[in-house]
C-alpha cells in the first residue's frame, strides 16, 4: 500500500502543482488582462481620432489646392474684369462721352452739358470718375435710360438722382409731361 499510497501522494502533488500554475495563469491573465482590454480601447479610440484628423487635413489640403488655383488664375481674372467693365485710362473720357451720347438717343432722351471728375489716386489700380448727367425725357425713356446705364458694358454706378419737373431745369426748355433729372454716376479707369 506505501507504493500505492506514494503514488497517490505523488499524483496529488503533481495535481496541486497544476493547480497552482492554473491558478496562477488565471490570475496573471486577469491582472495583465484589464489593463492590455484599457490600452485595446484607447488604441481604437486614438486611431479613430488620427482617421478623422486625416480627413479633415484632406478636406483642408484640397481646399488650400483650389484656393492656390484660385490665386494663380486671379490676375488674370482681374485683368479680364478690368478690360470688360473699366475703360483704359489713356482714352477713359473720349470713350465714356460717346457712350452716353448713344444710350440717351438710343433711349430717346436729351442731356445737356456732362460735368465730370477724376480722382487723381488711383486705388487698386482704377481710378474712380465721378459724372453729373442732366437729362430730360418722358418717364419711360428716363427708366430705359436708367437701365440701359445698369446693362450696359461699362460698369457705371448710379450715385445720385435729383428729379425736377420739366421747367425747372434752366438747361432744357419746358415741355409739358417731362421728367428732367440729374443722374449722379461713378465709373473707373483703369491703367
Amino acid at each position: 500500500m506505501t507504493r500505492a499510497y506514494k503514488r497517490q501522494r505523488q499524483f496529488y502533488l503533481f495535481a496541486g502543482i497544476v493547480a497552482t500554475i492554473a491558478i496562477v495563469n488565471v490570475l496573471f491573465f486577469l491582472i495583465l488582462y484589464r489593463p492590455s482590454r484599457s490600452e485595446y480601447f484607447r488604441l481604437q479610440e486614438s486611431i479613430g481620432r488620427l482617421r478623422a484628423q486625416i480627413a479633415s487635413q484632406q478636406t483642408r489640403a484640397a481646399q488650400k489646392e483650389k484656393t492656390g488655383a484660385q490665386l494663380e488664375t486671379s490676375n488674370q481674372d482681374r485683368q479680364a474684369l478690368f478690360t470688360k467693365h473699366f475703360i483704359p485710362l489713356n482714352v477713359g473720357f473720349a470713350k465714356v462721352l460717346p457712350q452716353l451720347d448713344e444710350l440717351a438717343q438710343k433711349t430717346g432722351v436729351r442731356k445737356s452739358d456732362v460735368d465730370y471728375a477724376r480722382e487723381q489716386t488711383a486705388e487698386h489700380g482704377l481710378y474712380s470718375v465721378k459724372i453729373k448727367i442732366p437729362v430730360q425725357g418722358s418717364y419711360s425713356n428716363i427708366v430705359n435710360f436708367i437701365k440701359e446705364l445698369e446693362n450696359s458694358e461699362t460698369l457705371y454706378i448710379i450715385t445720385s438722382i435729383d428729379v425736377r419737373s420739366g421747367g425747372e431745369d434752366t438747361a432744357f426748355q419746358p415741355s409739358a409731361g417731362n421728367v428732367s433729372l440729374s443722374l449722379g454716376l461713378e465709373t473707373y479707369f483703369y491703367q
